[in-house]
């Protein structure tokens, strides 16, 4: 054994040394159009008769304090080797050293963007310093280059990093893909990842696809993009996508057998959590359970460390089954609660929306179905929710949200819209809220009636909606007013499409003859005849990217002050706050 190790070590030695690696690269593909998003860059051993795989020459290599310096090594040849060819494809790197800046030097040696460079984080490594990681990310982000979290799905669920780095990217591990169009479960379980992420404006990759089952299952699920031998093998220079695989994405697609992503309708969970009692990781076991005994309306215990992190769950079951029959008193009664707790708990971020809970929840195995989810913020203990309270406030909310929905266009009103404005100030996450309002609604409304006025606003609600293309958040303030809410920017894009499409519409709307003349005589608001031009929209966009608001009253004078200064002009225009003359 102890030859073996040293044979070990001198092969990794010499792989390093000697820089005995050499790159290959298999391609991320579009499941909705078969083009080629970018390539995963991986490392082969260019050593003879090695000992080890690829994956144990990177944990041999941590073992031996020499992972930073093989890492380096790979990322290095995968640039060169891609030099002057990735012609604005993204290329995902690995690595577990993240922290560690990879100098622009090497960039710029190699002709490569950082806009084109994405990193992968891997979801199941353990990462203590949250805060100190997530500075790193938005370090690289400044610099422009993007992040992955990979794995996702392998061993937990890791929702709340999704929330704490805000990834572009979401690659699904391999075991959840694997037999996916045979399993209830994994599909169910990534449909709600799909949802989630997309929610979150992540991309979702899925990793390891084998076969033409799993990719249209995959499609069906709404996955963005995929990777896998079926698609393409690793390879060690750039490759196109086979013709007759392309062919089949498209086919698969134009079949129509993608699900509808549903609109979320919930509240999140954080709205419906509860405080609970916690203990401390050097709490004795017994102590929490005769704390149950006495109190027989608690079920459970959250184990909670320092800086609020959850270690698991203590139910009234797991002391029960440890401190019941003949020796549990004796067998237990020294321990501490870190040593019998479970650690297979439901965690989720308060964030969450309460039917991607529920979905989560009911997924679980047989014997955890019932057990509490603990709720977190950014990885520190918030409280917890039952089965029972999730299942109580999906009724209570969806009756609410019934009442607050438009009856003319069914699209939310002033309560969810003040719900979703006031989490964003608060979370001060990347976010972009757009005004709309309809120019010489009123004019057209007296001349033409009511009905056709209806008309017009659910077009102007249809166009709006097709103009969103990333799941942005519309609602219906009221009257000829909407808002447009997204996690990103670029609501500018948005607004271009929607007037777009809102022109097309009012040849229909109005009659041939005063579409042709582009105006109508109608009567202003002191009753006198003046002549309007047609229907225009009217946009004011805010974004936190340079500006910061802290309340709802800042929102909404900073929000008056660019609607103003939009109106202000003649036919359609977008004015944004902090450009305003």
């Amino acid at each position: 054994m102890a030859d073996n190790f040293s044979a070990i070590k001198k092969q990794l030695n010499t792989i390093v040394e000697e820089k005995k690696i050499y790159p290959l690269y298999q391609p991320i593909v579009s499941l909705q159009s078969g083009s080629i998003l970018g390539y995963e860059a991986s490392s082969g051993i260019g050593l003879e008769n090695c000992l080890f795989t690829v994956e144990e020459m990177f944990a041999y290599a941590a073992q031996f304090h020499c992972l930073e310096e093989l890492e380096s090594i790979c990322r290095k040849k995968a640039l060169k080797q891609v030099k002057n060819s990735l012609n604005k494809k993204k290329l995902f790197l690995k690595g577990e050293q993240f922290q560690k800046k990879m100098t622009l030097d090497w960039l710029k040696r190699y002709d490569i963007s950082p806009a084109d460079i994405v990193f992968e984080i891997s979801e199941q490594s353990d990462i203590e310093e949250m805060e100190t990681f997530r500075t790193a990310v938005k370090q690289y982000e400044m610099q422009k280059y993007q992040v992955a979290l990979n794995n996702f799905g392998k061993g937990h669920t890791g929702f709340n990093r999704i929330f704490f780095f805000q990834p572009k990217y979401v690659k699904l591990d391999i075991s959840l893909v694997r037999n996916i169009d045979r399993d209830s479960v994994k599909s169910s379980l990534v449909e709600g990842i799909v949802e989630f992420c997309h929610r979150e404006n992540a991309f979702v990759i899925a990793e390891g696809i084998e076969t033409e089952e799993e990719l249209r299952k995959l499609i069906g699920l709404g996955v963005d993009y995929g990777q896998g031998f079926y698609l393409a093998m690793p390879a060690k220079k750039l490759q196109k996508l086979q013709p007759d695989i392309k062919n089949r994405i498209c086919e698969i697609c134009q079949s129509g057998i993608k699900q509808e992503n549903t609109k979320t309708f919930f509240g999140n969970v954080g709205a419906i959590c509860q405080k609970a009692g916690t203990a401390d990781c050097d709490t004795r076991a017994v102590t929490v359970f005769e704390y149950m005994q006495k109190n027989p309306e608690v079920t459970e215990i959250c184990v909670v460390g320092e800086k609020g992190k959850v270690y698991g769950l203590l139910t009234k079951k797991r002391m029960d089954e440890c401190f019941s029959g003949r020796f549990g008193y004796s067998l237990y009664s020294k321990n501490s609660v870190v040593e019998i707790l479970d650690k297979t708990f439901l965690e989720v971020d308060r964030r969450m929306p309460i039917e991607m809970v529920a979905r989560l929840a009911m997924i679980r195995p047989k014997k955890m179905l019932y057990d509490a989810i603990v709720v977190t913020d950014n990885g520190k203990y918030v409280g917890i929710v039952t089965v029972k309270d999730i299942l109580e406030a999906s009724v209570s909310i969806q009756v609410e949200r019934a009442m607050d929905t438009n009856p003319l266009t069914h699209l939310p009103g002033n309560i969810q819209i003040q719900n979703r404005i006031s989490e964003n100030i608060f979370t001060q996450r990347r976010f972009s809220i757009m005004y709309l309002d309809l120019d010489n609604f009123k004019a057209y409304n007296d001349l033409y009636g009511f009905e056709n006025g209806d008309l017009m606003l659910r077009a102007m609600a249809k166009c709006i909606e097709e103009a969103c293309q990333n799941g942005e958040f519309i609602g219906h303030i009221g009257g000829d007013d909407f808002v447009v809410i997204s996690n990103d920017y670029g609501l500018e894009e948005v607004f271009q499409r929607l007037i777009d499409q809102f022109q097309l519409c009012l040849k229909e709307l109005y009659t041939p003859e005063d579409y042709a003349k582009k105006e109508i005589c109608s009567k202003n608001r002191h009753g006198e005849k003046e002549i309007f031009p047609l229907a225009s929209i009217s946009g004011a966009l805010f974004t936190n990217e340079k500006e910061k608001v802290t309340s709802m009253n800042d929102f909404s004078y900073k929000i008056a002050l660019t609607k103003k200064a939009s109106k202000a002009h003649i036919g359609n225009h977008l004015e944004k706050y902090g450009e305003t003359e």
